[in-house]
């Protein structure tokens, strides 16, 4: 295995335990019982991002290895660190995010293997190895996952002191796929760019931030939480595809900016939704 396949296998395995790590039971039974915000949810994230990315990469006639990775994104679900960015500050529901934090990996793992074959190509360039991809969902995303909520469920104290230096790991991680790849991502982005894939990923960002918010109905909290949890996707199962995967090509370089685009899209939302919750705030 390769350098770039065992950073991006520690990546994900960083992200996923976190995402256990920050679980609560208490709050993911409460998002279990409110059941028309969570199936709102899934609908967003499950069903309406992905047809969205099918629909771009037509309309945009993206190439076949661009769009693989374009699709990846689409179809996956999951930032880890949703309660940070979703929930932590004012205007967001820190249980809500918490719980899809740890929710909406844990339904990739069935819904990816389902969807994929609907939305890649069976052979060719474009084509994504589904058992591959099965136990990558289940091995290192699904048992991590597991495994921290049981340290959070079992031993609380541990698990907040681990959130991070498993922080830490996955920012190093990143840092080291920016130096195993450095010498090519500036040419493959620029090749994202020439094809119309960074528009593309624009306007996935902003329609899956409306999406989420719409879906969400009049209440802001939850508009706020579920606006962003639904631009922001699972970055570490992405780039663990594209480097096992699909080595040397531009996909992982299109996973990494699609990464930057959908981040400066909700830091956009983010800024909006405090001042709005701020000048709320005030008036109340």
């Amino acid at each position: 295995m390769s350098a770039t396949k065992i950073t991006a296998v520690v990546l994900l395995v960083s992200v996923m335990l976190n995402a256990g790590l920050q679980a609560d039971r208490g709050r993911l039974v409460a998002a279990l019982k409110n059941t028309g915000l969570l199936a709102r949810a899934l609908l967003a994230n499950f069903v309406l991002v992905p047809i969205f990315g099918v629909l771009l990469v037509r309309l945009f006639a993206l190439p076949p290895l661009i769009a693989v990775g374009f699709l990846l994104m689409a179809l996956a679900p999951g930032a880890p660190f949703l309660p940070r960015a979703a929930g932590r500050q004012p205007g967001g529901s820190l249980g809500f995010a918490i719980a899809l934090a740890f929710i909406l990996p844990a339904v990739s793992v069935v819904t990816i293997p389902l969807t994929a074959p609907l939305v890649f190509p069976a052979r060719g360039a474009g084509h994504v190895p589904i058992v591959p991809v099965m136990l990558n969902l289940i091995v290192i995303q699904l048992l991590p996952l597991l495994i921290g909520l049981l340290i959070a469920d079992r031993a609380p104290q541990a698990a907040a002191k681990l959130n991070r230096p498993l922080t830490v790991v996955f920012a190093a991680a990143v840092v080291v796929l920016l130096v195993l790849n450095g010498a090519t991502i500036p040419s493959q982005v620029a090749a994202v760019y020439g094809s119309r894939g960074m528009l593309a990923m624009l306007v996935i960002s902003l329609l899956s931030v409306a999406t989420g918010w719409l879906l969400a109905f009049s209440d802001l909290q939850y508009r706020r939480t579920l606006g962003i949890s639904t631009a922001l996707r699972n970055v570490g199962l992405c780039l663990t595809v594209a480097t096992a995967n699909f080595p040397g090509t531009i996909v992982a370089a299109t996973v990494f900016t699609y990464l930057l685009i959908q981040f400066v899209v909700t830091f956009a939302f983010r800024l909006a939704m405090h001042r709005i919750a701020g000048s709320a705030k005030a008036q109340g």
